[in-house]
Protein backbone atom coordinates (compact mmCIF):
# COMPACT_ATOMS: atom_id res chain seq x y z
CA UNK A 1 0.00 0.00 0.00
CA UNK A 2 2.86 2.80 0.67
CA UNK A 3 4.57 1.41 -2.45
CA UNK A 4 1.63 2.66 -4.59
CA UNK A 5 1.15 5.40 -3.00
CA UNK A 6 4.48 6.43 -3.90
CA UNK A 7 4.14 5.58 -7.25
CA UNK A 8 1.08 8.14 -7.54
CA UNK A 9 2.31 10.74 -5.82
CA UNK A 10 5.66 10.87 -8.12
CA UNK A 11 3.21 10.46 -11.38
CA UNK A 12 1.21 13.07 -10.31
CA UNK A 13 3.69 15.22 -9.62
CA UNK A 14 5.33 14.35 -13.14
CA UNK A 15 2.05 15.23 -14.59
CA UNK A 16 1.43 18.69 -12.87
CA UNK A 17 5.24 19.74 -13.69
CA UNK A 18 4.62 18.81 -17.71
CA UNK A 19 1.22 20.87 -17.15
CA UNK A 20 2.90 24.03 -17.17
CA UNK A 21 3.60 26.86 -19.59
CA UNK A 22 6.63 26.39 -21.79
CA UNK A 23 8.94 29.42 -21.77
CA UNK A 24 8.41 32.07 -24.10
CA UNK A 25 9.80 32.22 -27.75
CA UNK A 26 11.30 34.57 -29.58
CA UNK A 27 9.63 37.29 -30.78
CA UNK A 28 8.72 37.33 -34.32
CA UNK A 29 8.14 40.29 -36.16
CA UNK A 30 7.25 40.72 -39.99
CA UNK A 31 6.55 43.75 -42.26
CA UNK A 32 5.33 43.28 -45.72
CA UNK A 33 5.82 39.35 -45.22
CA UNK A 34 9.73 39.88 -44.53
CA UNK A 35 10.87 39.37 -41.07
CA UNK A 36 12.43 42.27 -38.87
CA UNK A 37 15.90 42.09 -38.08
CA UNK A 38 17.33 43.42 -34.60
CA UNK A 39 20.81 44.73 -33.88
CA UNK A 40 19.56 43.54 -29.95
CA UNK A 41 17.00 40.66 -29.44
CA UNK A 42 13.43 41.95 -28.19
CA UNK A 43 12.68 41.46 -24.63
CA UNK A 44 9.59 40.26 -22.96
CA UNK A 45 9.08 42.00 -19.28
CA UNK A 46 5.66 41.46 -17.28
CA UNK A 47 4.33 39.82 -19.78
CA UNK A 48 4.45 42.63 -22.48
CA UNK A 49 7.02 42.11 -25.53
CA UNK A 50 9.60 45.28 -26.09
CA UNK A 51 11.46 46.00 -29.27
CA UNK A 52 15.15 48.22 -29.64
CA UNK A 53 13.63 51.46 -30.27
CA UNK A 54 16.58 52.46 -32.77
CA UNK A 55 16.59 49.42 -34.97
CA UNK A 56 12.41 49.01 -35.03
CA UNK A 57 12.38 52.70 -36.38
CA UNK A 58 15.15 52.42 -38.63
CA UNK A 59 12.83 49.48 -40.36
CA UNK A 60 10.07 51.55 -40.77
CA UNK A 61 11.63 54.29 -41.77
CA UNK A 62 11.66 56.74 -38.68
CA UNK A 63 14.22 58.57 -37.23
CA UNK A 64 14.80 58.59 -33.86
CA UNK A 65 16.76 61.65 -31.64
CA UNK A 66 17.32 61.74 -27.87
CA UNK A 67 17.62 65.55 -27.40
CA UNK A 68 17.27 65.14 -23.60
CA UNK A 69 19.97 62.72 -22.75
CA UNK A 70 17.83 60.12 -21.15
CA UNK A 71 14.44 61.86 -20.22
CA UNK A 72 12.80 61.81 -24.07
CA UNK A 73 12.89 60.23 -27.06
CA UNK A 74 11.44 61.97 -30.36
CA UNK A 75 10.83 60.04 -33.30
CA UNK A 76 10.34 61.47 -36.38
CA UNK A 77 8.70 60.49 -39.86
CA UNK A 78 10.93 60.98 -43.29
CA UNK A 79 10.20 62.55 -46.06
CA UNK A 80 6.28 62.36 -46.47
CA UNK A 81 5.46 62.82 -42.75
CA UNK A 82 7.03 65.70 -40.33
CA UNK A 83 5.06 64.56 -37.35
CA UNK A 84 7.19 64.00 -34.25
CA UNK A 85 5.94 62.13 -31.52
CA UNK A 86 7.72 62.61 -28.07
CA UNK A 87 8.35 59.23 -25.76
CA UNK A 88 9.25 59.59 -22.16
CA UNK A 89 12.00 57.18 -20.20
CA UNK A 90 10.38 55.30 -17.86
CA UNK A 91 6.95 55.40 -19.08
CA UNK A 92 6.68 54.76 -22.84
CA UNK A 93 11.19 53.96 -22.96
CA UNK A 94 12.89 51.74 -20.90
CA UNK A 95 16.82 51.62 -20.47
CA UNK A 96 18.38 48.38 -20.59
CA UNK A 97 22.09 47.13 -21.00
CA UNK A 98 22.58 51.04 -22.64
CA UNK A 99 19.81 50.52 -24.83
CA UNK A 100 16.40 51.90 -25.71
CA UNK A 101 13.25 49.85 -25.58
CA UNK A 102 9.69 50.92 -26.23
CA UNK A 103 6.21 48.57 -26.89
CA UNK A 104 5.96 49.12 -30.73
CA UNK A 105 2.53 49.86 -30.78
CA UNK A 106 3.93 53.39 -29.24
CA UNK A 107 5.90 53.41 -32.75
CA UNK A 108 3.99 52.42 -34.68
CA UNK A 109 0.21 53.58 -34.01
CA UNK A 110 1.21 57.64 -34.10
CA UNK A 111 2.59 57.06 -37.54
CA UNK A 112 -0.31 55.10 -39.31
CA UNK A 113 1.09 51.79 -38.97
CA UNK A 114 -0.86 48.66 -37.43
CA UNK A 115 0.01 46.44 -35.44
CA UNK A 116 -1.59 42.93 -36.47
CA UNK A 117 -0.77 40.16 -33.29
CA UNK A 118 -0.71 36.96 -35.00
CA UNK A 119 -0.11 34.66 -31.96
CA UNK A 120 1.27 35.31 -28.44
CA UNK A 121 5.22 35.61 -30.17
CA UNK A 122 4.40 36.95 -33.67
CA UNK A 123 3.64 40.19 -34.60
CA UNK A 124 2.87 41.77 -38.38
CA UNK A 125 3.08 45.72 -38.71
CA UNK A 126 1.27 46.85 -41.08
CA UNK A 127 2.24 49.70 -43.52
CA UNK A 128 -0.80 52.63 -43.99
CA UNK A 129 -0.91 52.35 -47.62
CA UNK A 130 -1.68 48.98 -47.07
CA UNK A 131 -4.33 49.55 -45.46
CA UNK A 132 -7.99 49.19 -46.97
CA UNK A 133 -9.75 52.24 -45.92
CA UNK A 134 -11.99 52.14 -43.16
CA UNK A 135 -16.28 51.60 -43.35
CA UNK A 136 -18.95 50.38 -41.62
CA UNK A 137 -22.03 48.74 -43.22
CA UNK A 138 -25.16 47.59 -42.35
CA UNK A 139 -25.67 43.51 -41.90
CA UNK A 140 -28.74 41.66 -42.49
CA UNK A 141 -29.81 42.73 -39.07
CA UNK A 142 -29.05 45.98 -39.59
CA UNK A 143 -26.38 45.93 -36.85
CA UNK A 144 -23.47 48.06 -37.81
CA UNK A 145 -20.18 46.04 -39.02
CA UNK A 146 -17.03 47.71 -39.10
CA UNK A 147 -14.03 46.58 -42.00
CA UNK A 148 -11.83 46.72 -38.92
CA UNK A 149 -13.72 44.13 -36.61
CA UNK A 150 -12.80 41.37 -39.81
CA UNK A 151 -8.90 42.05 -38.94
CA UNK A 152 -6.71 38.92 -39.31
CA UNK A 153 -9.74 37.35 -40.53
CA UNK A 154 -10.21 35.71 -44.08
CA UNK A 155 -13.42 38.11 -45.35
CA UNK A 156 -15.25 38.28 -48.49
CA UNK A 157 -16.75 40.89 -49.39
CA UNK A 158 -19.46 40.37 -51.96
CA UNK A 159 -20.15 43.55 -53.71
CA UNK A 160 -23.35 44.55 -56.18
CA UNK A 161 -25.15 47.03 -57.94
CA UNK A 162 -28.45 47.43 -59.94
CA UNK A 163 -28.09 50.31 -61.77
Amino acid sequence: MIKLTLITFVMLTFATVSLQAAPAKKLRVSMDNQLVTFTSPPLLKDGTWLVPLDSFCKQLGLKVEYPAGEKIAVICGNGKSELCVPLQFGENVLKIEGIAYTEPVHVAEPFGFEIYHASVNRIAVIRPEQLAPEFTLPALDDTPKHLRDFRGKKTLLYIWGSW
